[in-house]
This record gives C-alpha cells, sequence and structure tokens, in this order.
C-alpha cells in the first residue's frame, strides 16, 4: 500500500483490491446465510454514518483528523428499539467499529506528537516529522487498519441494509423532542418525597412511635419489601427527621448491600459510629473481627444509640449475628436497630433478646401513584385533561413502585405535553416487556430514552462501588476528561456537565445523596435496579467495568477498569493498549508499583486515579506520548512532582489534595489544557485556629494558563510574581490563597477584579494578627457566592454589600465591630460564621439576614450577651462554640419559630444548666427538636426535651 501526500488519500493495488473484494463477499454471503428471519428496527442515518465513516478513512486529512473523529462519534449509539438477540449484537460492533477508530487515531497522534518534539517546531520541521521513520511506519500500520475497518463496514451496512427496509421507514417511535427547561434543580428526589400513601404513613408514624416508647430494652425494627418499594426512603426520612436525632446520642446509618463477612459489615459499622468522634481508635486498621466488635459495643454502651442497617440482601450466617450481638449491645438506654431488607424473615433471624417489631413495606396504591407520577412529570398533583388516560397507563406500567414511578415521571417531564407522543411512549413500553435481566420495561425505557451523551455520563457509574456517593465535582471533571461533554456556545464544559448532571437528576436515574447548605448537590449515586443495567450495558459494550478481590480475569476490550482491593497481579492480565481510564482504588503497594513501572504500555490512557495509593512518588521521567487527562494523587504519600510532569499537555484536572507537594516544578506552566489545580492539604489541630489550608509555591508563568477555572490553594509570594499573573486567570470560578501579608491587599485586589466568573474566594493572612486589606477590589466579581476571609479586617470591605448572590460567609479572627455586623442583615447569605471575628461583649441581631438558615459562633471569648429582635426569620440550625462568657441562652431565640437544631461546642456549665428540665431557661428552647451539647473533648451528650 502506497502513500499519496498530494491528494492525501491511500491507494491499494488492482490486485490488492481483488483479493480483498473476493474475501469480502464471502464474508458478506455467510452474513446473509446468518440473518434472522425478523426485522428490526435501524435508524435510517445508521448506514448513512457508516458510508460517510468510510468516506472520510479513505480521504482523510492528515493534518486535521476531526472530521474522522466527529463521525465515529455519531455511531458510538446506533439506537436500537428493538430485535433478535443476535441481530443487536451486530448494530453492537457498530459502536466497537468506532471506539477502534478512536483507538487507531490516537496511535498515529502519539507517532505524531513523538517525532515533533524531537525535531522542532516550524514548516520545514513539521515536513521533517510528518517523513520521520516513526510516522511513516505508523501510516502504513493505520492504512492496513483502514482497510480492515472500511471491510468490516461494508459488511455491516449490508448486515442492517437488509435487516431494515429504510425506504418508507417512519421515525422511530420513542423519538421524542429532548428538552433541558431552566427550572432549578427539582428537590423532590425520593428523600424528599418520603411517603404519601396514607398506609406509608402510618407506617413512618408507627415507626417512630416504637423508637420513642419507654422501653428501656435494646429494640430491633425491620422493614421488609421488594426492590425500589421505597424501604430505604422511609428508613432515611425517619432517621433524618431532627425529632427523631434528639432522642439518640449516637447515630449510625450503613449501607450493607452484599457485605459477605462479619470482619466486612462490623469495619463499615466502625466506621460510621466513630464519625462522631475526632477521630478513629488508633490501631483500627490491624483489629480483627472481635476487637472491632469489642471496640464499637465498648463505646456504645453508656450512649442511647440509633443504628441503621439499610438493605440486607441475603441472610447472615450465626457467626455475623454473634459479632453484631457484641458489637450493639443492649444496654438498658432505649437504643435501637433498624434493618431494611428483602428478605421476608431477616427481623426473625435478629439474635438480640427483646422484641422485635417487622413491618411489610408494600407498593403504592393507584391514587398515591398517580400522586406521585404527576409530582414529578407536571409538578402538579394531577395530569392535564388531555393526557389522563394515556397518563394512567403508564402509572400502570410502574406496579406501584416508587423508583419506577418518579423515574418515569422525571422522564415524562422531558417529553411535549401531547397524546401521540405520549401514546408512543406506552406503546414502547409494552414492548420493552420481559427482557434482558428480568427487570421492569420501565428501568430499560428510561435508560434507552437518554441520548447518547447522557447513556455514557449514566454507565460511568459502573466505575463506582454500590455503596460509594460520587461527588458532584469530581464527576464533572471525570465526564469532561472522558470526552462525554459537548461543547455548547456561551458556556463553559462544567456548566453543561452541570445541566447533564441535573437532567440524569430530574430523570430520577441518579439520586442526589447530600447537599450542600446552600442547595447545590454534593454528592449522587444509582439504585441498585438501575446498577444492574448498567453492569449489564457496561459488558455488553466494553465500556467499563468494578473490579474487586474476587474476579479472575476480564474482557480483553474493556476499556475502564476500577479496581476495589484487586489482586496485586490482576493487571499483568490486562490488554493495557484498550485501556483508557484506571481508578486503583484500594490498591496495594505491589500492584501501584508494577503500574508504574509499566505506564509505557498504556497509550491511550486518559484517567488515572491514584488516590490513597501507597506511593511516595511518580517515575522520574514520565514516558513521552502520555495523553492524560485527569490524574488524581490525592491522599498518597508523594511529596514531590517530577519535572517530567510537563509532558502531560493534555491534561485537564491535577489533583493532589492532601499530598505533601510545596512546590510546584515549572513545567507547570506548559500544561496549557489544565482547568482544575487541587493542590492543598489541612493543618487540624485542638486549638485555635483549629484548622487551615497549607498551599503550595507556583512557578513563574502561572498567568498562562488560561482555561483554569479553580486553583486552590497558593502562596502569595511577590517575589515570582504569582499575585499579578493571577489576573490574567479570567476564567477562574474557585480561587483560594493563603499567607498574603497586608501590602499584598491591593496587587491581589487588582487580579481578583478581572475574574468575572469566579463563584469562591478564599483569602488568608500570614498570621492571625497580619492585616487582611481586601479594601480596594473594585468592582468586585459579581457570580460570586461563597467568601471565606480569615485575618484582621476591623471593618468589612465595601464592595462586600454589592454581592447580590452571596450565600455563605466565613469570617475567621476578623475583629469586627457591631456596626460591621449590622452592616451586613441586609446581604442574602444562607450561612454564616463568625469565627474568633468579633471582640465586643454584646451581639445583637436586630433586624434583617432574612435567607439565613446557618449561624454559627466561634470563640468570641468576650462575648458576655447575646439577643435577637426581628433577625433570622428562617434560621434552622445555630452552633455556639468556646464562648466561655456566655452563660445564658441568647434572648429572643424563643422567636425563631424554625429553629430545629442547638449545637452547644465546650460552653460553660450555667447555660447548660438552664436549659434542663426545670431550668431557668427551658421555656426558651422548648420548641426546638434537637438540642445537642459536646463537651471539651468533643465526646457528645445530648438533652432531650
Amino acid at each position: 500500500m502506497a502513500r499519496n501526500h498530494k491528494e492525501g488519500m491511500l491507494l491499494t493495488s488492482p490486485k490488492e483490491k481483488s483479493r480483498s473484494k473476493r474475501k469480502e463477499e464471502g464474508t458478506m454471503s455467510e452474513m446473509v446465510r446468518q440473518l434472522p428471519q425478523r426485522r428490526l428496527e435501524v435508524p435510517g442515518d445508521v448506514i448513512a454514518l457508516l458510508a460517510k465513516e468510510q468516506e472520510v478513512l479513505r480521504r482523510m486529512p492528515w493534518g486535521n483528523m476531526e472530521p474522522v473523529r466527529s463521525v465515529s462519534a455519531a455511531l458510538r449509539d446506533p439506537g436500537i428499539t428493538n430485535g433478535a438477540a443476535d441481530a443487536k449484537k451486530w448494530l453492537q460492533q457498530v459502536t466497537e467499529i468506532s471506539r477502534d477508530v478512536d483507538d487507531m487515531l490516537d496511535r498515529l497522534e502519539e507517532a505524531r506528537s513523538s517525532s515533533s518534539s524531537s525535531h522542532g517546531s516550524g514548516r520545514v520541521y513539521g515536513l521533517l516529522s510528518i517523513l520521520s521513520p516513526n510516522v511513516l511506519l505508523a501510516h502504513r500500520r493505520m492504512a492496513k487498519q483502514v482497510k480492515h475497518i472500511n471491510s468490516r463496514i461494508d459488511a455491516m451496512k449490508l448486515r442492517l441494509s437488509l435487516l431494515a427496509n429504510l425506504d418508507d421507514r417512519e421515525s422511530p417511535a420513542n423519538s421524542t423532542r429532548y428538552r433541558m427547561d431552566d427550572r432549578q434543580l427539582d428537590r423532590l428526589s425520593l428523600e424528599q418525597v418520603e411517603v404519601l400513601g396514607v398506609d406509608s404513613r402510618h407506617r413512618r408514624e408507627t415507626i417512630k412511635g416504637t423508637l420513642s416508647d419507654e422501653t428501656v430494652a435494646l429494640k430491633a425494627i425491620s422493614v421488609v419489601g421488594r426492590a425500589g418499594v421505597g424501604k430505604t426512603t422511609l428508613v432515611r426520612s425517619i432517621f433524618n427527621e431532627p425529632l427523631v436525632r434528639g432522642w439518640f446520642r449516637c447515630h449510625a446509618w450503613v449501607t450493607v448491600g452484599a457485605a459477605s463477612s462479619a470482619a466486612d459489615l462490623l469495619k463499615r459499622i466502625m466506621l460510621q459510629v466513630f464519625l462522631e468522634r475526632p477521630e478513629m481508635p488508633a490501631n483500627a486498621d490491624s483489629m480483627d473481627v472481635r476487637q472491632m466488635a469489642d471496640t464499637v459495643g465498648r463505646y456504645l454502651m453508656d450512649k442511647a444509640y440509633l443504628v441503621v442497617l439499610d438493605d440486607v440482601w441475603s441472610s447472615w450466617s450465626s457467626e455475623i449475628w454473634d459479632y453484631l450481638g457484641v458489637a450493639l449491645p443492649d444496654n438498658g438506654l432505649k437504643s435501637r436497630i433498624i434493618l431494611s431488607s428483602r428478605v421476608p424473615d431477616i427481623g426473625r433471624q435478629c439474635r438480640w433478646p427483646s422484641a422485635v417489631h417487622i413491618f411489610h413495606h408494600s407498593p403504592l396504591g393507584p391514587q398515591d401513584s398517580m400522586l406521585l407520577f404527576c409530582r414529578k412529570a407536571f409538578l402538579s398533583d394531577e395530569a392535564p385533561s388531555e393526557l389522563k388516560v394515556v397518563a394512567k397507563e403508564i402509572v400502570g406500567e410502574c406496579h406501584g413502585l416508587p423508583l419506577l414511578l418518579v423515574a418515569m415521571g422525571g422522564l415524562m417531564s422531558t417529553k411535549e405535553q401531547a397524546v401521540p407522543t405520549w401514546q408512543g411512549v406506552v406503546d414502547e413500553l409494552r414492548r420493552t416487556k420481559d427482557i434482558q435481566l428480568n427487570l421492569p420495561g420501565v428501568l430499560w425505557f428510561s435508560y434507552k430514552d437518554l441520548p447518547s451523551h447522557l447513556k455514557a455520563c449514566f454507565l460511568y457509574f459502573v466505575l463506582f462501588p454500590r455503596t460509594y456517593c460520587a461527588k458532584r465535582t469530581a464527576l464533572i471533571r471525570l465526564w469532561i476528561a472522558e470526552g462525554f461533554v459537548q461543547k455548547e456556545a456561551g458556556k463553559t464544559l462544567e456548566d453543561t456537565a452541570e445541566e447533564y448532571l441535573k437532567e440524569l437528576i430530574n430523570r430520577n436515574l441518579v439520586q442526589a445523596t447530600d447537599y450542600y447548605d446552600y442547595g447545590k448537590v454534593k454528592s449522587c449515586s444509582i439504585h441498585d435496579m438501575f446498577r444492574e443495567i448498567i453492569i449489564h450495558k457496561s459488558g455488553e459494550e466494553n465500556f467499563g467495568t468494578l473490579v474487586t478481590r474476587d474476579d479472575e480475569r476480564i474482557g480483553a476490550n474493556v476499556r475502564r477498569l476500577s479496581m476495589i482491593n484487586a489482586k496485586e497481579d490482576f493487571l499483568s492480565d490486562v490488554r493495557a493498549s484498550n485501556a483508557r481510564t484506571l481508578f486503583m482504588l484500594g490498591a496495594s503497594s505491589a500492584s501501584t508499583s508494577s503500574f508504574l513501572s509499566s505506564i509505557s504500555d498504556y497509550k491511550l490512557l486518559r484517567v488515572l486515579d491514584l488516590e490513597g495509593a501507597p506511593i511516595d512518588r511518580l517515575p522520574e521521567e514520565l514516558p513521552d506520548g502520555l495523553y492524560w487527562r485527569y490524574l488524581s494523587l490525592r491522599n498518597t504519600r508523594i511529596s514531590k512532582l517530577p519535572k517530567s510532569v510537563k509532558k502531560l499537555t493534555h491534561l485537564q484536572t491535577l489533583d493532589l489534595k492532601g499530598t505533601y507537594i510545596s512546590k510546584l516544578p515549572s513545567g507547570i506552566s506548559r500544561l496549557q489544557n489544565i482547568r482544575h489545580l487541587l493542590a492543598y492539604r489541612y493543618y487540624i489541630g485542638r486549638h485555635p485556629p483549629y484548622y487551615y489550608a497549607l498551599g503550595v509555591t507556583l512557578p513563574r508563568g502561572i498567568g498562562q494558563l488560561r482555561e483554569l477555572q479553580k486553583l486552590t490553594y497558593v502562596e502569595a509570594t511577590q517575589e515570582n510574581g504569582t499575585l499579578a499573573e493571577l489576573g490574567n486567570l479570567k476564567q477562574l470560578k474557585r480561587l483560594g490563597i493563603v499567607n498574603l501579608r497586608e501590602s499584598d491587599g491591593p496587587r491581589l485586589c487588582s487580579s481578583v477584579s478581572n475574574m468575572t466568573e469566579l463563584l469562591s474566594l478564599s483569602a488568608s493572612s500570614i498570621t492571625l494578627d497580619e492585616p487582611l486589606d481586601l479594601h480596594s477590589l473594585s468592582p468586585a466579581p459579581q457570580k460570586l457566592e461563597r467568601l471565606y476571609l480569615r485575618g484582621q479586617l476591623l471593618k468589612l470591605p465595601s464592595w462586600i454589600f454589592s454581592l447580590r448572590n452571596i450565600v455563605r460567609i466565613r469570617l475567621r479572627r476578623s475583629k469586627l465591630s457591631k456596626d460591621a455586623v449590622k452592616e451586613m442583615q441586609s446581604l442574602p447569605v444562607i450561612e454564616l460564621a463568625l469565627i474568633q471575628a468579633y471582640d465586643g461583649k454584646t451581639l445583637h441581631f436586630s433586624e434583617g439576614f432574612s435567607r439565613l438558615q446557618i449561624l454559627e459562633i466561634d470563640h468570641l471569648t468576650d462575648l458576655e450577651h447575646m439577643s435577637f429582635g426581628e433577625a433570622m426569620p428562617n434560621i434552622q440550625k445555630m452552633s455556639i462554640r468556646s464562648c466561655g462568657m456566655l452563660n445564658s441562652i441568647p434572648d429572643g431565640v424563643e422567636g425563631l419559630k424554625h429553629l430545629k437544631e442547638i449545637h452547644l461546642f465546650a460552653m460553660p456549665e450555667a447555660m447548660v444548666s438552664s436549659l434542663k428540665e426545670g431550668g431557668a431557661d427551658e421555656h426558651k428552647v422548648e420548641h426546638i427538636p434537637v438540642i445537642r451539647v459536646y463537651n471539651e473533648h468533643r465526646d457528645i451528650s445530648s438533652i432531650i426535651l
């Protein structure tokens, strides 16, 4: 095969063409004989796309391979709706072809990049790099691959043309208008929906009554029912209720799932129980199962506790019950245990001597099912009159299961409200019944209805352990690194990825598991029933897999691997040439070292996550041809990056949080595509100021990284011009800077004024007594939502009062005056923290703070009196810590009608005593469900009102 440089084409000799044609005809004849007798619904443009793929491959412009990549991307989701299993397998090969094309192009780019770096730059050098032996060899190999792929495409076109009547076919029945409206993220998730039926509400109150009755002996409550019926939702709504939490000193929620051993289960319980202590026992990692059970049992022996063991999949052995009996003792303090399970007799298996209460959680009835569906689909309690009949049919397909009802409701909220569109969905649901894995058709339809880019985002959850909640920010960065996020005009990739996640949550395919106090999703996960679909589809398409210690081997072509405590030699059986993503969670020292020594074999790797791996260095010389876009070394022992990190020019995210790196090499400034640079760790101590961020020193040239969106935390050093260069980073959304001197203030303000997209700003002075001069910031970034300032302010900068989007302010060591606190009352903050920030003896919130929900008062050591007037009408949570002169609860707290929680840390005994039964201030707080008191060692005690 020869190369025609003039036309940019691949030429094949007549002899080769004849031989290839005979071979292809034989292959096609064999395919014809294997065709099924039934027809398959195939979108008409699949064959056209295959033909276009062939054309761009034959006339491929070597200087610009984007046309090939564009067509390849379009082929990744053929959009199959139904048909014989064999035919579906053929269509899966269409997706495989597109991926093989991507792999081929990546290898060519690798060869060209390597050649360019050795020949220099410029027009002459460019010609030399094209003619270099490595590139010519890559071209020859690629020509053979192109020929092979085009043969596969010819056979595929024939298959599809015989399977589908393309001349007179209509659009697929499930082809509907895909839209994403502008409403805020709907927080009517399964968590908030709780239980809608009369029976469910009654069951909820009955369970609460069992938790709170006067029986002092330990009680166990089991909630049983089929998957998707809402057991977890019911139990979590009870567990999270402030009134219920106030009944117990210790709380633990353990998602059990397929935990197969006593050691695994006890470890999960211990981790949850000790969340409310400053740290785990020092020898926790080396404990055997008996020691873990004893440790937990001793800690809980003098505490009223509530422990939830959620989603128990199977019956437990007598050994597990015996260890649970030690870890969860009957301490005579009204402790309670709740189990939720699909196992009908799980409650009868309990070994605790006290009574076991069993509640069967049933599906919703027709009326409550329709109500739940309508709230998701129409944001109303009923359907429009013209859609009532068809809506009832869709609800009938959900069989009263809340999971299916909210999934279909979320999906239908994206559809045009027209009878033909909705009837098409009903028809498709009926065709989808009784298919693979014996899962409800609604689940499969919810997946199939997704656009291709959202399918990839959804399938990505296969890489996370079942009990793992994915952090929103990390998930978005991973999707971008994988290339799932499509560029949209006027939006950053992060903005678009946020919309993807909102859409998946709105459809209830993904569940938000935690929110920040100011409303944004913090973490998310998927339901087990959807996980079965994800595992099936990921395996079918070689998308990715989760590897555990029990796995011996995986498919040769799998592209994404997440290794959870896998065997040390597992990677030796993996075809490194296909791997694009590698998570090494809980990796051993041997397996990590083995991987690092063979990095050069992973030519196509894009995402590498080594979080928590037992490593203290990367190879000093990283190999050429690495195309990493995402690298996480979080919580490793690495203290220095190699200079060769400059080769990672495609890198978008570099996560160094929790490492020992204090200085970044000069080559960082060459990473022109980097968007997120996280490099800090926290000092944590028992004395003021408790914790603070330790940043990294940046090299000169940081201002060249114009794509940066997140930069935390950096040292404020004048010597290398960091403060001035920050002004070039106009796309920054989050900036954290530490060790500021008073003289640094004007320069920092000048730079920050250029950051019009900034959402979060954190600035800390070099010492607690160093003034923080931020008064000259003009104009202030008007999108700013979160502001964290540590250092003396004396008075608040005037620009703060212009922030109309601010939701959180945390001030530390500010030494504010009464007037400064009063001035803040008009700000729209949801959370306000004053930590060593005010030196006065009295603090009066007279009015304003209309949106405030959380107030934190910490180490105001001179404060003797605190009061509320008409301020903070919506406050829900108040925390007061280490205010040694404050001997009474703030005046006016009785008027805060929405206040649900008060937390008191190391406060005077006089205040604590006044709140107890019969105390002078008991009447002020009788409407507040939860009041908790923590002593100076952070052990917890409670006041139950």
